[in-house]
């Protein structure tokens, strides 16, 4: 039968008590041990060892493996289960569920074998209420009797259930580790002790090294990339793997050789100490990203508006100083058209004064010889007053060319069907004398000088009127047409330019012109034809290009010899 413990014993199992006491301290009932007092000394003492000891200790004695432990065994047979029963038991009784591992261990011991040592031995047992798997680390050795024999097994034991498990979650977390570097999206890397031993690096730190795995694995870090050395890299995975301290960096230069050459690149990166189960530190892990292109590409922008700003500095000297040069220029211009306001004021008030004199002398003066002068005499004084005559009409259209230069432009909204109306009305004696038939479509309002477009249209009008086949009636067709941009002639001189712009086309059946000539025509006295032939001053033309040029349009022609000529205007909508 086994011992049973009572309160007493059980206090004295919690600490307390001495040997002696050990007699009152169990209550007997008939076993294979008989009394206290018959033990044999070797038992007392070994048990006495047992229950003092502060390590977990267990005595198996006798044939029939009677067992003791002490406290320090005790919460290793957890809340509920084998305590107290298990105190003063048989331990093939005790322990049905670990007997055939442990059985043949006790057996080796008995039977004058060698010492047993186990470590993280899984010998699952029965406690709070279920079998568990319990891990022991333990030593099996001979307890003798007062002979010398062997008469038990002593057990030196500990439970390292926490460890183990501890230990294989640990090496489970190291593999998941391992695969999340082996998988991670972004370069990752472990390096191992203070030589940063290359323990893994996966496919995108490798290609970001420029090496193949073979080359770098299981190398020290700066045997394997040497072109790292002196970067200050070691100091600081060292201070990471002795001091424990995360480092991180953003944009860090870094020189690499990559395709046999070095590379200045730029990465993000991150230092973290590499901790094992007891929480020592055991390497460094660095997890990085190259973003060499957007260092440079910034780089690159931040050049540019370093050179835009050092640019605009300069710009603005150089337009400083033009504004300055413009200032004086324009200062000039207007002292030149006040020179010029100045000879036209001479031209039409003291030029054209001898001019009329001469006129009314020499017409007097014919009209008196008329009946006793010699003939050339005659002559002489007609071409005298011929010449009079153009050279009023010349300062007249010079005038007229220079107020269209010079003069202030006051635009406003302007019907051209009423512009039309005061040019016909202006030329209305000559359309009778010449017999000549017009056709003018409607015509839009645009924006401009109600003075400046009757010149245009009067001067082209006049043109057509002049240039024409002898015996032929002049026939004039005013078109209009509505359009873009690019639907302009190519050769057309635009001042301003907007979507879309009116058309106004003077077509005559007249003598027309060599278009090779098209240049010239608009030109300050350049003349087609003799003045003997039709006469002017080779002014008209020109004043209707500067008409539509202070408008912002522009005027061309076409034409053959003899099949009249087409002028189109170009005003802006």
């Amino acid at each position: 039968m086994p011992l049973t413990a009572s309160s007493d014993s059980y206090n004295f199992l919690q600490g307390g008590g001495e040997m002696g006491e050990l007699t009152r301290a169990f209550a007997w009932e008939t076993t294979p041990l008989g009394s206290y007092d018959s033990w044999p000394l070797s038992l007392r003492t070994t048990v006495g060892l047992v229950l003092r000891s502060r390590f977990p200790m267990f005595l198996w004695w006798g044939p029939e493996l009677i067992q003791f432990y002490n406290d320090a065994y005790r919460p290793s047979l957890g809340q509920q289960g084998k305590h107290p029963t298990a105190l003063g038991q048989r331990g093939e009784a005790c322990w049905p569920e670990t007997w055939p591992t442990i059985k043949p261990l006790i057996d080796q011991v008995m039977g004058g074998g060698k010492a047993t040592w186990s470590e993280d031995q899984l010998i699952p047992i029965y406690r709070n209420g279920r079998l568990e798997d319990v891990y022991w680390t333990f030593s099996y050795s001979a307890a003798c009797d007062d002979q010398g024999h062997i008469g038990g097994v002593l057990v030196t034991c500990t439970e390292t259930t926490q460890a183990v498990l501890g230990s294989r979650a640990f090496e489970r977390n190291q593999q998941a580790f391992r695969h999340s570097i082996a998988m991670s999206p972004v370069a990752t890397a472990l390096f191992r002790g203070p030589q940063f031993i290359i323990e893994q690096a996966n496919d995108q730190v490798l290609t970001y090294w420029g090496r193949q795995l073979a080359e770098v694995l299981d190398k020290p870090l700066f045997d394997a990339l040497p072109e790292a050395r002196d970067q200050g890299f070691e100091e600081l995975l060292m201070d990471v793997y002795t001091q424990g301290h995360r480092f991180v960096a953003n944009e860090l230069s870094v020189t690499i050789k990559r395709g046999g050459r070095l590379e200045r690149t730029y990465i993000d990166f991150v230092y973290e100490p590499y901790r094992e189960l007891d929480g020592t530190i055991s390497g460094v892990t660095v997890v990085c990203v190259e973003v060499t292109e957007r260092v440079v590409a910034r780089q690159q922008v931040e050049a540019s508006e370093a050179r835009y700003r050092d640019l605009s500095a300069s710009l603005e000297q150089q337009v400083q100083t033009r504004t300055a040069e413009l200032e004086a220029s324009v200062q000039d211009l207007i002292r030149a058209n006040e020179n010029l306001q100045q000879f036209a004021y001479i031209a039409s008030h003291d030029l054209q004064e001898p001019l009329r004199k001469i006129q009314a002398f020499s017409t007097l003066i014919t009209e008196q010889l008329t009946d006793s002068a010699d003939a050339s005499v005659l002559l002489h004084l007609e071409r005298i007053t011929l010449a009079g005559a153009r050279m009023s009409l010349l300062i007249k259209d010079l005038l007229t060319y220079s107020r269209i230069a010079t003069r202030q432009q006051a635009f406003g909204l302007v019907s051209l069907e009423a512009v039309m109306d005061g040019v016909l009305s202006t030329l209305d004696w000559d359309i009778q004398r010449t017999k000549t038939r017009i056709t003018i479509d409607a015509l839009p309002v645009v924006k401009g000088d109600e003075s400046q477009l009757g010149q245009l249209f009067q001067n082209l009008l006049s043109n057509a009127m002049k240039f024409v086949v002898p015996e032929r009636a002049p026939v004039i067709q005013i078109q209009y047409f509505h359009r873009s941009f690019d639907e302009l002639p190519d050769e057309i001189r635009l001042t301003s330019q907007v979507p879309f712009y009116h058309q106004i086309s003077v077509s005559d059946n007249g003598v027309g012109f060599d278009t090779k000539f098209l240049s010239r025509i608009f030109q300050v006295f350049q003349r087609l034809y003799g003045k003997n032939q039709y006469p002017g001053t080779g002014v008209g033309l020109a004043i209707c290009q500067r008409v539509v040029e202070n408008h912002g349009g522009g005027i061309t022609a076409n034409s053959e010899p003899g099949q009249g000529a087409t002028f189109c205007v170009y005003l802006p909508e």
